[in-house]
């Protein structure tokens, strides 16, 4: 009687191929973390200086989008240090971002300077004003376009990461 109940599953049971997806690296899961320590580490200590805001919003920027990217692009770190050849190109794509780059730290230095001139009900709230929401949304999505390009990029150069599964 077990017999034929083990027989019966097998034969309803269909098959099943592990389905092919692709794990992304803890880092990318963590990104808005990180950068959000970054960006604290980099502005309280230094807030009472004029030039804290907008290195703070571009290194934070800078450490979102580059972990955004290995998420995207790595399984995980062994794809990133187990061949040389990744993180040389990702030194020269990210060298080809700094017009991007620069423009993102003079957006934040124009962002922070028009806080002044603007009405008291983009600039002031309860927890978090919209002026700064906004800023926050525009910044996360430019890094992740920018960051998306990357991990295309990294992706069409180095196929074998993606067979390495």
């Amino acid at each position: 009687m077990f017999d034929d109940l083990d027989t019966a599953e097998q034969k309803t049971e269909k098959p099943s191929k592990p389905a092919k997806q692709r794990s992304s690296w803890w880092i990318g899961r963590w990104a808005h973390v990180i950068a959000g320590l970054v960006f604290c580490v980099l502005y309280f200590p230094f807030d009472r200086y004029a030039w804290s805001w907008q290195v703070a919003a571009t290194v934070a920027y800078i450490v979102f989008m580059l972990c955004c990217t290995c998420g995207l692009s790595f399984k995980d770190s062994d794809d990133f240090f187990g061949n040389f050849r990744v993180p040389e190109y990702m030194a020269t794509l990210f060298a080809r971002q700094i017009l991007v780059l620069a423009l993102v730290s003079a957006g934040a230095w124009i962002w922070h300077r028009l806080i002044p001139i603007l009405p008291s009900w983009a600039t002031q709230g309860p927890r978090l004003p919209l002026w700064d929401l906004f800023g926050i949304i525009l910044f996360y999505l430019v890094a992740v376009k920018e960051a998306s390009w990357m991990a295309a990029k990294i992706k069409s150069k180095f196929p074998e990461l993606e067979d390495s599964e």
